[in-house]
């Protein structure tokens, strides 16, 4: 009897913890509010096909929100205000090596110019309330 009363007691204070930790999960009406943002990104006029945009709200304290590139197209959620936009993406190097492993492997680079990546990019947009559509057209000059 002892037995059955210390695993209903386990079982009820295992429900009652996950019960006063489920509500925590999921989204939450205190946190900022998100807009759609989304768009085609080119370099050279052609689709990137895989990276990374990053949307960093200006001022101190800024967030940050990212999301893939995948053919070209992006879509994220990013909190209205003026931004830096990063962007990345590395693609593979015909007929070149990485043999700094002791099984070669195809080398790769990161080809979008650092002006548009990291504390130097020159790219900013306006995320506005509701949906956006922001493209970017970066360039090799």
């Amino acid at each position: 009897m002892r037995i059955d009363f210390c695993k209903c007691l386990v079982t009820t204070l295992s429900a009652l913890t996950l019960g006063a930790l489920v509500p925590g999960c999921g989204d939450s009406s205190d946190g900022p509010k998100l807009n759609a943002v989304s768009g085609a990104v080119t370099f050279d006029g052609e689709p990137v096909k895989e990276g990374r945009i990053l949307f960093r709200q200006l001022g101190a304290g800024g967030r940050s929100y990212s999301g893939p590139i995948v053919n070209g197209s992006y879509d994220v959620k990013a909190e209205a205000g003026p931004v830096a936009v990063e962007v990345t993406a590395s693609r593979l190097i015909p007929g070149k090596m990485d043999r700094s492993n002791p099984v070669p492997e195809p080398a790769g680079e990161m080809y979008i110019p650092k002006r548009y990546n990291g504390s130097a990019t020159t790219l900013k947009a306006e995320v506005k309330p509701g949906g956006n559509t922001l493209p970017f057209a970066l360039t090799t000059k």
